[in-house]
């Protein structure tokens, strides 16, 4: 979600290139900034009006992968079920996202272990 840029440069003769990390940032360290702008990206133009609960539940990225159901996001403010659905939709599947570059991690570092032995 939230990427990070770095400047590399490749020698003297050439200009400094602006390149994208491959890695966006853990959802765990979100801010709820972040969260905001994840909600404005992924859910449709009719959940965005929910930014303002999210800011007032102080909605991090921490938060936001315990969010299991529906009913936490009534409990929010968030009445309108198609909402609901549509909000705790994008958030499995962002849950998804995490798990995957987890295990990605896991087997990376596993492979660097087995590497050096």
């Amino acid at each position: 979600m939230v990427e990070e840029t770095v400047l590399m440069h490749k020698t003297q003769e050439t200009a400094p290139m602006k390149l994208k990390m491959a890695r966006p940032k853990p959802v765990y360290m979100w801010t709820v900034a972040d969260t905001l702008k994840w909600l404005w990206r992924h859910c449709n133009e009719r959940c965005v009006k929910y930014q303002e609960l999210f800011q007032r539940h102080e909605i991090t990225g921490r938060a936001l992968l315990r969010i299991t159901d529906e009913q936490t996001l009534y409990r929010m403010g968030i009445h309108d079920e198609k909402d609901r659905s549509d909000i705790l939709r994008e958030i499995i599947k962002q849950r998804l996202k995490t798990d995957i570059m987890e295990i990605r991690d896991m087997e990376l570092m596993n492979n660097v272990y087995q590497n050096c032995y």
